[in-house]
């Protein structure tokens, strides 16, 4: 190392809106991406003045937008070392060519390696198009396998797969949305020729949720220009396209609406733009996110690499009191291992509390497993599953379940009947107390949406709640169903009217302000609670601002108290 080298010296958990926050994602100007990264960090512009960037574990977690190792790379950043870094991370950064060293770790895979020698993923798929270079097949013995390797071996042509193998998996489905399509797309035209065709249209499907209600809150033409981009394309190909319905509203996020929609079977291998595709793993699918160059490969291959991942199996025995839901369940999880408890892993759910659970709430598991740094989440089909998915699509499919004697890197065993109310304290989704600890917190703001919180299930425990009852007036409570579906059954049930009598508004269908892209962002040195996944700096609107995260019945009732609470008195 050069002695005359500038190190930035940065911790663990630095995450994708630290390096490039959400709200700079809708321009792909290298000067741009250059002068915010770590802007809340260190300052604007004051990336460029460093050579090297030097962290601890888990860098790189949080997003799969590839605008945070570009962002990095733009700004002259010669390497960065860590002590490990986010999968999805990982992944996008040896797509560009951005040098990584993992700190203490001198393995070597060669399949890694030969990306990184040809100069990145796009040139190493061109290569094997033209049939320059080949994946040879996994030398594993027979062995019993987890649900994540039964999958990912059957996707990659391999009888057997372990941890830490790198394979190219052939994905049943692969889903962009309106903030990715559109680089994607540009992406796939420039390396792959101007008239190229995606591998196969009909398992590709594009969904406006993200970017689509910024200019609510703040002028934006990037945004405007990106899911134009998206709807070019998805014309070009003949691939799906879940369009907007009206101006600014979505048909519903794409978490939500691909199962909805009956695109989302056991068995399947999915990638998504987004890191919370690994939400598909509540119905025993490998679903997990991936970044710009992954898809723009995966469009013209098919196929994507992955590192085998390990699994940690999460035992959850006993019965959950009534008050207590999936957002709680992993709120305790995240409190337990930590945002880098999971790092590079796929986490399988399993047990009495799993079966005790409707899908809406399996999903917000399988959803914020990402938050501990897994690449999937995963939960066994089961009769709750089946029933869903055989009312959604006639297509078959088939369950896939770990062998009896599969082996886990590890196993947690938690009771969780005496479980309290959990909430996850700024700045990380890890900081997490029981409520009862947490002392008395006035807000300000109040949401209850996103692919986390504004499932149907979630707007039932908010009507519950807030039944003959009104916020108070010190409170903005908003509330975004997750879908058209969500809101045409929330209304027919009454729920969005018991809502809006007592006080809430009441949003079109989107991200929001769940990314920083619409109504109910959270003001300079506001407090809010949210039943969203993420409160990292800045992700929800001003970086003064503090984001708490609960379920959607604690923020409810929050609504109503003023302060941050799980006891509302009788009517």
């Amino acid at each position: 190392m050069n002695i005359s080298e500038k190190i930035l010296i940065l911790g663990d958990d630095i995450n994708t809106d630290d390096i490039i926050p959400a709200k700079r994602g809708t321009n792909a100007d290298p000067a741009h991406l250059a002068r915010y990264a770590f802007e809340h960090l260190i300052g604007e512009g004051k990336l460029l003045e460093y050579d090297i960037i030097e962290a601890g574990h888990n860098f790189g977690c949080g997003s799969s937008r590839e605008f945070a190792p570009i962002a990095i790379k733009v700004a002259g950043i010669k390497k960065v070392r860590a002590r490990s870094f986010a999968e999805i991370f990982y992944r996008n950064s040896i797509n560009i060519g951005l040098s990584l060293e993992i700190i203490g770790d001198s393995q070597q895979n060669p399949v890694v390696d030969a990306i990184a020698r040809a100069g990145g993923l796009i040139t190493f798929n061109q290569k094997r198009l033209r049939g320059e270079v080949s994946v040879p097949k996994s030398l594993t013995p027979a062995r019993s396998m987890t649900m994540a390797e039964k999958m990912l071996a059957r996707a990659s042509g391999n009888a057997f797969v372990q941890p830490g193998e790198v394979i190219f998996a052939k994905v049943d489905l692969a889903m962009s949305h309106d903030a990715i399509a559109g680089p994607v797309a540009q992406l796939f035209y420039q390396h792959f020729g101007e008239n190229a065709k995606v591998w196969n249209a009909n398992k590709v499907v594009l969904v406006a949720d993200h970017f689509i209600q910024i200019n609510d809150i703040r002028k934006d033409e990037g945004a405007t220009k990106m899911h134009q981009q998206m709807v070019q394309f998805a014309r070009e190909q003949g691939c799906h396209l879940l369009d907007v319905v009206s101006p600014g509203e979505a048909a519903g996020i794409c978490h939500v609406l691909l199962p909805e929609k009956g695109f989302i079977r056991p068995g399947m291998v999915i990638a998504g733009t987004d890191s919370h595709s690994c939400t598909y793993g509540a119905f025993g699918c490998f679903s997990t996110g991936v970044g710009t160059t992954d898809m723009a490969n995966l469009f013209a291959t098919g196929d994507m690499w992955i590192r085998v991942p390990g699994t940690l199996l999460f035992e959850l025995s006993g019965t959950l009191p009534k008050q207590i839901g999936a957002k709680d369940i992993m709120l305790f999880i995240l409190g337990q291992i930590g945002c880098n408890g999971a790092t590079g892993k796929a986490i399988e759910f399993r047990g009495s509390i799993i079966e005790q659970l409707p899908i809406d709430e399996r999903m917000t598991l399988a959803n914020m497993a990402i938050e501990c740094g897994a690449i999937c989440g995963l939960i066994a089909s089961d009769e709750v599953t089946l029933k869903y998915v055989q009312s959604r699509t006639q297509e078959e499919f088939e369950v896939i379940t770990s062998d009896r004697d599969a082996e886990y890197e590890e196993i947690y065993r938690f009771d969780l009947s005496s479980l309290e109310p959990q909430i996850a304290c700024p700045q990380k989704p890890d900081r997490v107390v029981s409520i009862g600890e947490l002392g008395e917190v006035p807000i300000t703001r109040a949401f209850i949406g996103s692919c986390t919180g504004g499932k149907l299930f979630d707007l039932a425990q908010a009507a519950e709640v807030l039944k003959g009852r009104r916020v108070d007036p010190r409170v903005s409570l908003f509330v975004v169903p997750a879908s058209g579906e969500v809101r045409q059954k929330a209304q027919e049930l009454g729920y969005l009217d018991i809502l809006e009598q007592a006080g809430a508004q009441v949003l079109k269908s989107g991200c929001g302000a769940c990314i920083n892209a619409g109504i109910g962002v959270l003001g300079k040195e506001e407090t809010g609670i949210y039943a969203t996944n993420r409160n990292f700096k800045g992700r929800s609107g001003d970086p003064t601002a503090r984001n708490y995260l609960a379920s959607p019945r604690v923020v409810a009732i929050s609504a109503v108290k003023g302060k941050i609470s799980d006891r509302i008195e009788d009517k």
